[in-house]
């Protein structure tokens, strides 16, 4: 497990920074760790990050062969660590999985229309689109029924 800490060191950076930029070796580096959560078998959290962050690379791309581009980077690093790490020792699965699932991303807020809100206030809009679309509501995190 311990290249999974090293990953998570190195790329969980990059959630604090990614509405400021976004590299190719942060992109694998992404990849590399929904791979190791993935073994993990933490499903339902990366079914989450999965849905936050294809958002972020629609909205941060400035064409869709970007997009795709980095779609394809991103998978590739996702099942190349996956096949390393599911033949390993999941005994560090359940702190992995805890320390996945704190991780800046989770904190972003997605809405019906594709906007995402970063933790910081800052809205990423989907490409040409430069405000929240009349009527879009927030999906994601789900906000919770008044009793």
């Amino acid at each position: 497990m311990r290249v999974f800490l090293l990953v998570f060191l190195i790329f969980s950076a990059p959630f604090n920074a990614l509405a400021q930029t976004r590299s190719a070796q942060n992109t694998e580096g992404i990849g590399t760790l929904a791979g190791v959560v993935l073994a993990c078998g933490a499903y339902r959290q990366l079914y989450q990050f999965e849905e936050i962050l294809s958002r972020y690379f629609s909205n941060t791309s400035p064409t869709q062969a970007a997009e795709d581009a980095a779609l394809r980077l991103y998978a590739t690093a996702k099942a190349n660590s996956y096949i390393f790490q599911r033949g390993r020792s999941k005994r560090d699965c359940a702190q992995t999985i805890a320390d996945f699932s704190k991780m800046d991303i989770f904190k972003f807020e997605l809405y019906s229309d594709g906007t995402l809100k970063t933790p910081n206030g800052q809205f990423l809009y989907p490409r040409g689109q430069r405000k929240l679309a009349d009527g879009a509501v927030r999906t994601y995190p789900k906000t919770q029924p008044r009793k």
